[in-house]
């Protein structure tokens, strides 16, 4: 397994996006920060559905993107899986097929992984969020990626079925060996999902490291502010 490395320069807009960041196998790396950020631009660089102005992906020694060298694999040619916002599953494909869709020889494998094997006739519509999550994780990886990205995976569930499939979804990352990035405007989500939190704000980032070190220690005002005061202010 390969570490996944980034450097993007890019206007979108008004938004100027300049950041780099770095993931190593087996990492989870949570993208955190308020809505307009940027945050999901960067997964879509990454994923090779945007094209920046400037920078590179890099996962090892394999080149995705380099805008001096003039490389631009397009998506099919980059080894991500990637879990959009809304799961995206295929409204008149049943469970297996979505599946099959990454993978037909994987797809049976990834259900029974994902603990939705019972469910492989049933459409979308008939899933509650936590099986349509699973069903999408089960899809993004029976690619078998190289590298997993994960767009706001828990902001379409209800705040009861989001603490469930929270604890949920932290499990199965953890058994994921790729670097893994999540993108949420959630602290919780961050401190049960990821190993390392990296604080973005107006397309740059502005704090990496653990949670705990970054409530205790943050550099600015903005990363207190989108992460609440440390413990030890609250007694």
């Amino acid at each position: 397994m390969d570490r996944l490395d980034i450097a993007i320069g890019h206007q979108l807009g008004a938004l100027r996006i300049d950041l780099q960041l770095g993931v190593d196998p087996g990492q989870t790396l949570a993208l955190l920060g308020p809505s307009g950020a940027g945050k999901s631009s960067v997964l879509r660089v990454i994923a090779g559905l945007l094209n920046p102005d400037s920078g590179h992906v890099r996962l090892g020694d394999h080149v995705w993107f380099d805008g001096a060298e003039r490389i631009d694999l397009a998506p099919e040619e980059r080894s991500v899986g990637l879990v959009f916002q809304d799961y995206a599953l295929f409204p008149h494909m049943t469970v297996l097929e979505n599946v099959e869709f990454a993978s037909v020889d994987a797809a049976p494998q990834m259900l029974g992984r994902f603990g939705v094997g019972e469910l492989a006739g049933a459409m979308p519509s008939s899933l509650s969020g936590g099986e349509r999550q699973r069903v999408a994780l089960a899809r993004a990886l029976a690619r078998d990626p190289d590298v997993l990205l994960l767009d706001e995976p828990l902001s379409a569930l209800d705040t009861i079925t989001r603490r469930d499939v929270r604890s949920e979804l932290a499990g199965l990352l953890a058994e994921v060996p790729v670097p893994t990035i999540v993108v949420t405007h959630d602290p919780a989500d961050a401190a049960e999902l990821a190993d390392e939190v990296a604080i973005m704000d107006d397309g740059r980032i502005v704090q990496t490291g653990p949670l705990s070190e970054l409530r205790e220690n943050p550099e600015q005002s903005i990363v207190e502010r989108i992460l609440g005061p440390a413990e030890s202010d609250k007694r």
